[in-house]
């Protein structure tokens, strides 16, 4: 017999035919039998089997069972032809490029308790002259169209659904798609032989591959023996997010609801998809799309069928991902790492070399990421395992979201990953609508080239929708109404308050709460909130029955309505510091402190977390913590549960935010309306009034660790001094006025942070400890420093100028005294550089300082313009040109001494001293010798002498033992001689310098 290199080859294209045949009969012919849609899928799976026999071979031609196989390939090819013969094709007159193409009924998104292609209950057939039945519709079709659909039930034909063409076309048509039913037996026979031939088969193409697959098993080994364990789990612990997605299931899993998510892990459609998805029409494929409309109940769906893919599959082979609208990012990165490190701890931490190298680079991209988990998924594969993926609420991910659908479809639509079955969720957004309309798009064109269009004349395209290559379900379907009503029903009866109404009366508040939620299980928990704090007065339930809101923005809106006058100030600070993105409140208590930022002091012991949720109700949600929110301080009096408040839903920040409907009319959340710009200006004075508070709260005992509302405000503050938050500051002149006081260096809130290891957690209130001011001393020139002085002192440590301007510019500052205004210039006080890195190195501790030295030293010359602006004098610093001209090209690199250059201007402009007396040379000497012309010219625009020289007698500026020679020379003498530094190996620059630096001295 023949060798099967040359068997394969004509087998496959003959298995390619008769799949053809048969796939044309099926898409053309309405309610096909099941025994052709079984023998069709066959003889798909039988060509796959084939051609992947086909390829074994080509890659290990040291197979010793080629007779035994080209026996069953032959064999196989028989039972094809006698398959292909089932199908009866009687003679027409039209060639297959000349008919027209049947066209299927339009369908939709997949709407659960209706199959496709099913008529309508109410729609019966007539009896037809031909001895049949038929039914008669007409249709528009999508390209305005209309069409006329015939249904045949003849006595030996499977009904065939046609288009509308000319009598003699539909004669051929029905003639040539006829299933002669006297066959099944026969049907089913070979049914059986097709399923042994694959099975013989896929044994031969298994066998061939065994040397492939061991080789394949080594090399996996070794790239697993090249990481221990430790180094595995560090590899993991490197790529996981900070996210904890457990967690977040766990909380989303405690709000199902039984017998309220079943009616889709009931349908054959998703064993379909635990399966790997199906190619049948109207079947589930491997990529599902559930959308609806805000509060369907998509998350808590997502969360249950969660559960049962992790009981079909026992825990291992899915992952999933809730997206979540509080991190406020695109959550491709993190959805990527979540799911690739979750699904290797599922198979012993198998880390592919594809992630050890991204490791090893220490750098995150798509690209790699998706290689990550293609290899990881394929692992599964190997082992036979399908993989599953539940991603949620997709709508949530922060725009634009187009990396992360472009993922999510590769995933679920790609070749590469058929192993792996996808399901998200999300609202019907534009960009996600139009994502997927691409898909239905792609796969069309994809359509058109495999079988294109050879005529107009009657040609009529197949449904786009039916080419998709994902499922999409609607929540607005009939099961989900059942399931809402459902979800009632089990609320009322749970709730002890509901029980003592008589039944009548609450079977009719469940009825009239079901009929109108509209689809929506949030609505419907809002109500049963509203009605429960209702529940002692029938005829005031009974009056909300009558007046029900009809969307959850009008819910919400009564909700707020109903907050107490008192109250709302409490409630409207709450929900604006549970909306920020920036400020991170870890616990109830702590929300409830700082929300009283703006309660009348008598009235603040009366309100707690209770007071916080019986005004907000189901606007907010209240969770218990596993653990205590993490603190640097500790503290031994906290006994009662952690709690943790937050949006009960996303609609909620949504209706908060909502612009209003039209132009001139309110926003819909009334006074309770935020804007990212209010929330961050209302956070930051929560915490700077909380710090200025600090002392009053802690008169009793100092000594105690701070609250965890003081811990926060000590973070936030921090975190408020970045850049980022400053020109707020700055410019809202209320903000300013609140942060102020929190600048005076050894104030309540920082000492507190009594030691090193409490100021590292804290970069910028750390900068204020260098700081140390002179304590007052009987007989002592020095006195203690004002509150001004340290507040400029702070300003610098801080590198603010901004805010020093505006301090400088204020009228408390203006209205000064001459002799308060003239000690702020004078005040000394020592700074210690060694507190923060960041600090410049170019004093020693101990030393004294001044503001305007400090300026000087530090050169900052946007600090010393605002202070010559606000009337600073260098009348009580007769160095300070000396000072100016410690460290002339700064204390990096990269200076050549221009700052330098623009300090001395303008210092000596404000009327600085420019030739010191009492030193060993003067700073016209030092300019001359580093050849600094500009320097030189500004010098000596205001020194009396050019030739003066320095004192032989006289001190060091910079308290030096060091002599150099020119410093008893003239300045001339010393141009002539000098050899800067800077000049090394640029004797032309020199000599020029030499020349300009003479220039100026004659």
């Amino acid at each position: 017999m023949a060798s099967p290199f040359f068997l394969l080859p004509e087998a496959i294209k003959f298995a390619a035919e008769v799949a053809r045949t048969f796939s044309e009969y099926v898409m053309s012919v309405k309610q096909v039998p099941k025994i052709v849609r079984n023998l069709t899928l066959e003889v798909h799976l039988l060509k796959g089997v084939l051609e992947t026999l086909s390829a074994t071979l080509v890659d290990n031609q040291e197979s010793t069972g080629y007779p035994q196989l080209s026996e069953s390939i032959a064999q196989c090819q028989n039972t094809l032809s006698e398959v292909k013969k089932l199908l009866v094709l009687d003679a027409v007159d039209e060639s297959p490029s000349k008919l027209p193409r049947i066209k299927r009924e339009a369908g939709g998104s997949y709407v659960p308790g209706r199959d496709f292609g099913s008529s309508s209950p109410d729609r019966l057939p007539r009896e037809s002259s031909s001895g049949g039945y038929s039914s008669l519709e007409t249709a528009q079709t999508s390209s305005g169209y209309r069409r006329v659909r015939a249904t045949f039930f003849g006595n030996n034909c499977a009904p065939v659904a046609l288009s509308t063409s000319t009598p003699r076309k539909r004669k051929g048509i029905i003639a040539r798609l006829r299933w002669p039913l006297d066959n099944q037996g026969k049907a089913e026979n070979l049914l059986k032989d097709l399923e042994r031939h694959k099975s013989q088969l896929t044994i031969a193409m298994q066998t061939d591959n065994a040397l492939n697959l061991n080789a394949l098993k080594n090399t996996v080994k070794d790239i697993e023996a090249t990481l221990n364990d430790g180094e595995k789990r560090s590899v993991l612990a490197w790529l996981r997010p900070k996210v904890d997605m457990y967690e977040f299931h766990n909380e989303q899993h405690d709000k199902q609801e039984d017998e309220t998510c079943e009616w889709l892990t009931n349908s054959n459609g998703w064993e379909q998809w635990l399966d790997g998805g199906s190619s049948e029409l109207g079947g589930y494929h491997r990529f599902i799309w559930i959308y609806g409309i805000p509060g369907a109940g998509k998350t808590v769906l997502a969360s249950f069928l969660i559960d049962d893919i992790a009981k079909h599959c026992r825990a291992t082979g899915f992952s999933y991902y809730y997206c979540f609208h509080e991190r406020d990012q695109d959550e491709t990165m993190p959805f990527l790492r979540w799911i690739i490190g979750d699904l290797s701890r599922q198979i012993g931490r198998y880390i592919p070399k594809e992630l050890d190298d991204l490791c090893q680079k220490e750098t995150f991209t798509i690209t790699g990421l998706m290689d990550c988990f293609s290899a990881v998924s394929r692992q599964f594969k190997r082992e036979g395992r399908q993989v599953y993926l539940v991603v949620d609420a997709v709508d949530e991910s922060k725009k634009p979201r187009d990396r992360f659908l472009d993922v999510l479809t590769k995933i679920g639509t790609d070749p590469a990953f058929e192993h792996v079955s996808l399901l998200m969720t999300s609202r019907d957004e534009p960009d996600i609508r139009d994502k997927m309309t691409q898909l239905v798009l792609d796969a069309e064109l994809d359509a058109d080239d495999a079988h294109p269009r050879l005529d107009d004349e009657g040609y009529i395209p197949e449904d786009p929708l039916d080419l998709a290559p994902y499922t999409s379900i609607t929540m607005s379907n009939g099961d989900v109404m059942r399931a809402i009503r459902t979800y009632v029903k089990k609320q009322f009866a749970r709730n002890a308050r509901f029980k003592g109404w008589p039944s009548q009366f609450r079977e009719k508040v469940e009825n009239e709460l079901a009929r109108n939620a509209r689809g929506m299980f949030r609505w419907v928990a809002c109500q049963i909130d509203i009605i429960e704090r209702k529940y002692m007065d029938r005829d005031e339930v009974l009056k909300t029955l009558e007046d029900l809101p009809e969307t959850l923005f009008d819910t919400y809106a009564r909700i707020l309505q109903s907050i107490k006058p008192g109250e709302q100030a409490f409630a409207r600070t709450a929900l604006a510091l549970i909306c920020s993105n920036t400020v991170n409140i870890k616990s109830a208590d702590v929300l409830v402190q700082a929300s009283l930022h703006s309660v009348q002091h008598g009235a603040i012991h009366t309100y707690n977390v209770r007071v916080l949720k019986d005004s907000l109700g189901c606007l907010i949600k209240i969770t218990d913590l596993k653990r205590k929110p993490h603190s640097i301080f500790k503290r031994e009096d906290e006994t009662a549960t952690p709690q943790r408040v937050s949006l009960a839903h996303y609609t909620v920040r949504e209706f908060l935010f909502a612009k209003p409907k039209r132009e001139g009319e309110p926003r819909p959340a009334g006074n309770f309306a935020l804007s990212s710009a209010e929330i961050r200006k209302l956070e930051m004075q929560v915490v700077f009034n909380g710090l200025q508070q600090w002392e009053t709260a802690r008169v009793q005992n100092p000594r105690l660790p701070p609250t965890r509302y003081q811990e926060h405000c000590l973070e936030a503050g921090d975190l408020a001094l970045r850049a980022g938050r400053r020109d707020l500051i700055v410019k809202d002149h209320s903000l300013w006025q609140s942060v102020l006081p929190c600048l005076v260096p050894g104030g309540a809130h920082l000492k507190a942070l009594r030691n090193v290891a409490l100021r590292k957690y804290f970069q910028r209130w750390r900068k204020l400890f260098a700081f140390d001011e002179l304590p007052p001393q009987n007989g002592s020139a020095h006195r203690g420093s004002s509150v001004e002085t340290g507040i400029l002192a702070s300003l610098m440590l801080l590198r603010w100028p901004e805010f020093a301007q505006k301090f400088l510019q204020d009228p408390a500052f203006k209205n000064l005294s001459p002799q308060a205004r003239r000690a702020i210039w004078t005040d000394e006080f020592t700074i210690d550089p060694s507190i923060d890195e960041t600090i410049p190195k170019t004093c020693h501790k101990g030393e004294l300082m001044t503001v305007l030295r400090l300026c000087v030293l530090w050169k900052q010359l946007d600090f010393l313009g605002h202070f010559i602006d606000a009337g600073a004098k260098f009348d009580y610093e007769p160095d300070i040109i000396f000072v100016a001209l410690r460290n002339p090209y700064g204390t990096s690199t990269g200076d050549d001494g221009s700052t330098t250059g623009e300090l001395l201007k303008m210092l000596l402009e404000r009327g600085a001293n420019p030739n010191p007396l009492g030193y060993k040379f003067t700073p016209l000497q030092m300019a001359v010798n580093l050849l600094e012309e500009g320097w030189v010219q500004s010098l000596l625009m205001e020194v009396r002498d050019a030739n003066s020289i320095g004192d032989p007698d006289g001190e060091h500026p910079y308290e030096s033992d060091k002599v150099e020679n020119w410093y008893q020379k003239h300045p001339l003498d010393i141009c002539s001689e000098a050899k800067p530094d800077w000049a090394t190996n640029l004797e032309d620059l020199l000599r020029k310098s030499q020349k300009q630096v003479e220039k100026l001295l004659i």
